[in-house]
């Protein structure tokens, strides 16, 4: 699952759910008391890893949000096994039949994982990346894995006094049946908690579905800061449909025994909550798959999250930059699907994605922004923004 900025954000998300009851926890590792620190290249929030298959060095997304998965142009080199059709869905409910296939040998690192399960397909944006695969949950089951993202490193190992956690708070950690996704409590005002995946493949904070916003209504522990239309996701097989959204803020927000003040997010499908790699830049994940325990060691006990928004988020569609959300603040001085063709000067007429994926946002640390829109009667305006 994936999160990508640019005025604000829109959201690449590669979550999947399978209508079949094959299990993805199969196969591992023969390694006993190991230890391996692997350096991962971090693009935008997109934490990309070296994996050798048959002696070909391939770049994977570390995923825990998802089981593992090949692009359909390795298979061949790959070698996989053949099991089953499985029909797939993604985060929007679009749908399409993937091949399952398992992995006979794997490298990670000096560490050799074989018999494991994989999805066949990779959303086209990848290539964006050059990425051919994603290292998934389901291979990280057995182990212990601790991210640090200041030094770009992620340890894995089965040997809990490597890491030092004897000393630290840990929280329970559960794991679904289908790829083990781990998945923890945070705890919200009162004594209210809330049940949280973590999901280094999407690379916001925190998502958070309309289904369990209700659940939570009753109990009080957010804001409702402002509501808009539009769509601003895009799953792993096309663009969400227009739909409203809420723009939402948590007050209280504890991971173990770090607090989070104002945690900021965007109503979406789907189900459930969250967490994605952007909690790695306030201290060090450690998921213990082992003894089903989560950490996480903040830089500081207490952070403060609260930030502006801009009046509407763009999305990308058809090979255009297009207004997808736009909230209610905005009132009548944008619309949705008006096409963005210049920001403070930069054109943007004609839109390349890899661009838009691999190079920083252009608004970053502005507070305000002139934005060139074409109409949907081919009509060019200026429009002054800023974030409030």
């Amino acid at each position: 699952m994936h999160r990508i900025l640019f005025i604000t954000f829109f959201l690449l998300i590669t979550e999947y759910s399978f209508s079949q009851s094959l299990s993805y926890n199969k196969g591992g590792t023969k390694a006993i008391n190991y230890f391996e620190e692997i350096p991962y290249q971090d693009i935008n929030g997109k934490m990309i890893v070296k994996v050798k298959i048959n002696g070909i060095d391939y770049n994977f997304l570390f995923d825990t949000g998802a089981p593992m998965c090949l692009s359909s142009k390795i298979l061949t080199a790959v070698n996989a096994d053949k099991v089953q059709n499985d029909q797939v869905k993604d985060v929007n409910g679009n749908k399409t039949s993937s091949l399952t296939v398992v992995i006979k040998d794997i490298a990670l690192g000096n560490l050799n994982f074989s018999g494991i399960p994989a999805v066949v397909g990779v959303p086209d944006f990848f290539k964006c990346w050059n990425i051919d695969g994603i290292l998934g949950s389901n291979l990280l089951r057995n182990s212990i894995i601790q991210i640090n993202s200041q030094k770009k490193t992620i340890a894995i190992t089965d040997l809990t006094e490597k890491l030092q956690l004897s000393d630290k708070k840990g929280i329970s950690l559960f794991l679904d049946s289908i790829q083990s996704y781990p998945v923890f409590k945070v705890q919200l005002s009162g004594n209210s908690t809330m049940k949280v995946n973590f999901d280094t493949g999407d690379n916001g904070l925190l998502s958070l579905s309309e289904t369990l916003m209700d659940q939570l209504k009753k109990a009080k522990v957010y804001e409702t800061v402002t509501k808009g239309y539009g769509a601003n996701q895009i799953g792993a097989f096309g663009l969400e449909k227009d739909n409203e959204k809420l723009l939402l803020k948590f007050l209280t927000f504890n991971v173990a025994d770090v607090h989070l003040k104002n945690v900021m997010t965007v109503t979406s499908k789907g189900s459930g909550a969250r967490l994605g790699s952007k909690m790695l830049n306030y201290g060090i994940a450690t998921i213990d798959f082992i003894n089903k325990k989560f950490y996480f060691e903040g830089s500081a006990k207490e952070i403060d999250l609260a930030e502006k928004q801009w009046p509407f988020q763009p999305t990308f569609n058809n090979n255009k930059l297009v207004v997808g959300l736009v909230w209610d603040e905005a009132g009548s001085s944008v619309a949705l699907g008006e096409q963005i063709v210049e920001v403070d000067g930069t054109s943007f007429e004609t839109v390349d994605l890899c661009d838009l994926l691999n190079k920083k946002s252009i608004l970053e640390g502005k507070e305000r922004s002139t934005i060139t829109l074409r109409s949907q009667d081919g009509k060019l305006r200026k429009l002054e923004v800023e974030k409030k």
